[in-house]
């Protein structure tokens, strides 16, 4: 009994040791087996020339040149291309397998690749680096040299456009100036050109006319055998009125010798006026006129070229004697082909040109006494003739206004007050009237000269003269 119960106690353990390897081989055997299974670890391998390189090492060779090292199975990598120079690995995986593919790109130095080379090729990484930086500081500055050499061209062809720019802006002036030069001269040529054109038409225009107003003259002359010089230029018209005893002097001045005297309502006709050192004007007039006989041959002078004699089918008008005096000579009336011009010319004060002729006279001949008196003796009216102010003085003698108004309108004024027939009298009947009524009266303008160019108005208020004006061609 005893030893069965040993023996139980010795096969108890035994049984449980026996279970713990049985539960443990199962496991070693299953570890074995996939350790048998299991490929073995490929090993890194630095080639310089693969004998059978992929197809696209050979591509990656064609385009980026030949690797220095082709490295085999490295840090799970199929392959790895190494460039010394470039210091660049390329990185290739088989994905899929058998089918390699560029996964990256990374520098050799500071990896683990740079510890698997030589002490030569890392210098050369290193040679070949400062190389490049050598050639790229080379190329840095051969760029900065082409660069400066290049903005000192561009500013040289700046400062050579700026130049040609201001002598382009100078040539353009300047030829703007020549132009504008060219253009004034030839619209001032053009301008005298006309003006002179303007000129000798109105020159052309003065001579008809001035030729018209001659043979007018010396026609109307001839068929009222004036003995005055109507053809001859005067410079004044009209007539002066004495309006008291007064002295008709030779010269117009107070000290002159005294040729006759005048009465109050003596009328002359005017020829010229002056005014003497002190201010006083005075008028020259026709005094009297005296006969003179003449018989030969004598010289005179024709008051026009024999050509306007002949062109106008005219007796000549010669004045004989002397020339400065035949403005108080009554001119003769000659055939052209009876005189004989000698060329001689005269031109008198009045800038008359005269010439001479000599001809064979047997008659008689006017001459004209002439005087000066001041304008204190009388009265100037240079739009009047004798005729009208004789008449004139007959109608101031039937009215019985004071002699203040009849000197006024002998004088040609009006005042203030004046009546419709004192205005009459004074200015002449005008040339229209309007006439306005209103409830104060009647108000009527009296406009003297043409339309549309009337020189002045008189107003009058209830038939008595309220204020006057007159007008300028420019205005009032």
């Amino acid at each position: 009994m005893g030893c069965s119960a040993e023996k139980e106690d010795w096969e108890r353990p035994g049984s449980m040791k026996g279970k713990k390897i049985f539960l443990i081989l199962p496991t070693l055997l299953v570890v074995l087996a996939a350790l048998a299974c299991s490929t073995k670890p490929k090993t890194s391998i630095l080639l310089r020339d693969p004998l059978a390189p992929y197809k696209v090492i050979e591509e990656t060779f064609a385009k980026e040149g030949k690797s220095d090292y082709v490295l085999m199975n490295d840090e799970g990598y199929s392959f790895r291309l190494i460039y010394l120079c470039e210091n660049r690995i390329y990185n290739f995986a088989e994905e899929p397998r058998e089918n390699p593919v560029l996964v990256s790109l990374q520098p050799i130095l500071d990896s683990s690749v740079e510890k698997r080379l030589r002490a030569d090729d890392r210098r050369r990484i290193w040679a070949c680096m400062e190389r490049k930086v050598r050639e790229e500081q080379s190329r840095v500055e051969e760029q900065k040299r082409r660069v400066t050499e290049e903005k000192s061209r561009v500013e040289k062809e700046v400062l050579l456009t700026w130049a040609e720019r201001d002598q382009i802006a100078m040539e353009i002036e300047r030829k703007k100036k020549l132009e504008a030069q060219r253009a004034r001269k030839m619209e001032e040529e053009t301008r005298r050109a006309e003006e002179e054109r303007l000129r000798k038409l109105e020159e052309e225009q003065r001579r008809k006319t001035e030729e018209e107003r001659k043979v007018k003259a010396y026609r109307a002359a001839e068929k009222e055998e004036l003995s005055s010089s109507l053809p001859l230029k005067v410079t004044e018209s009209g007539i002066f009125l004495v309006t008291k005893e007064s002295d008709m002097h030779e010269e117009p001045k107070e000290t002159s010798r005294i040729q006759s005297k005048a009465r109050k309502h003596d009328i002359f006709d005017v020829l010229n006026s002056k005014k003497d050192e002190n201010g006083v004007e005075w008028h020259q007039i026709v005094l009297s006129e005296r006969v003179i006989s003449e018989k030969g041959k004598k010289s005179g002078w024709s008051a026009e070229e024999r050509s306007f004699w002949v062109k106008n089918k005219m007796l000549a008008w010669v004045y004989p004697g002397d020339p400065a005096k035949i403005q108080t000579v009554k001119p003769l009336r000659l055939n052209v082909e009876e005189i004989q011009f000698t060329g001689k010319k005269f031109i008198t004060a009045q800038k008359t040109t005269l010439y001479e002729v000599v001809y064979e006279l047997n008659s008689e001949t006017t001459e004209k006494i002439l005087g000066w008196t001041d304008e204190k003796s009388g009265i100037r009216r240079s739009n009047k003739n004798k005729e009208e102010m004789k008449n004139l003085l007959q109608e101031l003698s039937k009215t019985s206004w004071p002699s203040q108004i009849q000197n006024d309108i002998l004088g040609g004024y009006i005042r203030m007050g004046f009546n419709p027939e004192q205005v009459v009298l004074s200015w002449g009947r005008p040339d229209h009237i309007n006439t306005t009524k209103t409830l104060v009266g009647v108000h009527e303008q009296w406009v003297y000269g043409e339309n549309p160019f009337p020189n002045s108005y008189v107003y009058f208020d209830n038939g008595l003269v309220n204020s006057w004006e007159f007008l300028k061609k420019s205005g009032k």
